[in-house]
């Protein structure tokens, strides 16, 4: 469940902001985004033999069988760099952001393959929170 929290600014200005806060009963677990492939972190020869001037973003290992990442096509070795056009600056980011976001939202994933960039659409699935993701959200 997406809520909406009311910040009021100094000089009284109120704006809206997203809460991000999954779970629908106290009782219940928190649940997270989920992708169901595991990252690692962009080398400098890997980043070369794509083309990219820096290193950043992250490597694709193989997707678990049947989870989000598998159905919407990412293979193992295929790199990350952007998450919905925001670029992804540590390989550490990926599970992060992925987990912050709610089950069922699509996702646009820069990516390349075989020296190409190609855009991959992955509708999450969920899972239990990680017990750090607990502290930085609001249930």
């Amino acid at each position: 469940m997406r809520r909406r929290a009311f910040i009021t600014l100094m000089g009284g200005a109120t704006i809206s902001w997203p809460l991000v806060a999954y779970a629908q009963h106290p009782a219940e677990p928190l649940v997270c985004g989920w992708m169901g492939v595991k990252v690692s972190p962009m080398t400098a020869a890997f980043a070369d033999s794509l083309g990219m001037t820096e290193p950043y973003g992250a490597i694709f290992d193989r997707p678990q069988p049947g989870s989000p990442a598998a159905n919407a096509g990412i293979e193992a070795g295929d790199a990350v760099t952007a998450i919905n056009g925001t670029p992804l600056a540590s390989w550490r980011d990926f599970a992060t952001t992925i987990s912050m976001m709610a089950p069922d939202t699509t996702v646009f994933l820069n990516t390349w393959r075989s020296g190409q960039p190609i855009e991959v659409r992955v509708v999450l699935g969920s899972s239990k929170c990680p017990a750090k993701a607990h502290r930085s959200r609001i249930s």
